[in-house]
């Protein structure tokens, strides 16, 4: 993937270019300088930046996006979008031999995810981030999801129903860039089938391609069964939160939070 300085095309569109093994420096440490001497020192009003080894310099908005995800990078038109929705749908066959196909969320599978969601029990969503049967967060995930911000996949039935999904999501603040969250939920004629754990090793498969090297996962601490999946597939628990979330009776549940380091 390249960086497209300003001037090397229209914003607007993605461009590829082969990649130029003279390009070598990827501007990692970028130092700020000032023209005006009464600002200096102060970060913000600086008035350019310039890479501490190759010596290049970079206005403010370049260097935000030189600073940001690569999912940054691809909204603002700058980078290539990687096409890591090539490999779907694919057929899966699980465990107990039933077969299931992993799409990603779209328009096409929108409806279908809707009524998976819905059908879900109160417990099930209660802990969901977000409102899964709402059509407005749904919509907004489609959209997010096409517009390269965040992964998800749904996986369907022979009949096209949705019975399992996982997404990864970045963290929008700016020193968190690098960690992603990934959420999942499976129905319950599903769960013990493996589908689970084949959705989120895909999100983990995906997850470098939006720039996040830490992955975590959240769930109260009598979860017993997803704390034991996500430790097979290598997550440690990073904190525990007390009387972080409420259950339907009211009463304050301690909230898990497990992460899996994919820097190595």
């Amino acid at each position: 993937m390249r960086f497209f300085r300003r001037g090397e095309g229209d914003s607007s569109t993605v461009q590829t270019a082969a990649p130029d093994p003279s390009e070598a420096c990827e501007c990692v440490l970028l130092v700020p300088h000032w023209d005006d001497p009464a600002t200096m020192g102060i970060e913000e009003k600086a008035s350019s930046y310039r890479c501490n080894s190759c010596g290049e310099s970079f206005t403010r908005e370049e260097e935000e996006i030189l600073r940001g995800t690569e999912a940054d990078r691809i909204r603002r038109g700058l980078q290539e979008r990687p096409n890591i929705h090539a490999r779907y749908p694919v057929t899966w066959n699980l465990a107990d031999g039933r077969e299931v196909q992993l799409h990603r969320l779209s328009h096409s599978n929108r409806n279908a995810f809707l009524q998976f969601a819905r059908s879900l029990s109160y417990d099930d969503l209660l802990f969901m981030r977000e409102d899964l049967s709402s059509s407005a967060v749904v919509d907004g995930m489609v959209r997010n999801v096409e517009d390269g911000i965040d992964f998800a996949l749904a996986a369907q039935g022979p009949g096209g129903e949705v019975v399992g999904y996982a997404s990864l999501h970045g963290e929008p603040m700016r020193w968190t860039r690098n960690v992603g969250e990934v959420r999942v939920i499976v129905a319950s004629g599903y769960r013990g089938s493996g589908l689970g754990g084949r959705l989120v090793r895909d999100v983990i498969d995906a997850a470098p391609n939006f720039g996040s090297r830490k992955i975590t996962a959240q769930m109260t601490v009598d979860q017993e069964g997803a704390r034991g999946a996500f430790e097979r597939l290598g997550f440690q628990e990073e904190a525990t939160l007390h009387g972080w979330v409420t259950d339907r009776r009211g009463l304050p549940r301690d909230l898990l939070i497990m992460a899996l380091d994919l820097s190595g």
